[in-house]
């Protein structure tokens, strides 16, 4: 049951992730700092700040949907846990 579990789980936000990487080059020229929100294949929008971005994708889709929030960065960040 794990296994699946984590399978659904990776692939719930594929869509919007496969997107946010077929525009983030654009996207870091013009709007790099800021926040996008993007549900399915579609940018709701891009804000300054996380709770923002949070608020009008909650507010636009409700609590019970996926989208994405995600801060566009040049570099992202690695985390090396040990």
């Amino acid at each position: 049951m794990r296994g699946k579990m984590e399978t659904d789980q990776s692939a719930r936000l594929a869509r919007e992730l496969d997107y946010y990487g077929q525009h983030a080059r654009e996207w870091v020229e013009q709007k790099a700092g800021q926040y996008v929100v993007i549900k399915n294949t579609s940018v709701l929008g891009f804000y300054s700040d996380f709770e923002t971005a949070y608020r009008a994708g909650a507010g636009a889709y409700g609590l019970e949907t996926d989208f994405l929030v995600r801060q566009i960065l040049e570099y992202e960040p690695v985390f090396i846990v040990l």
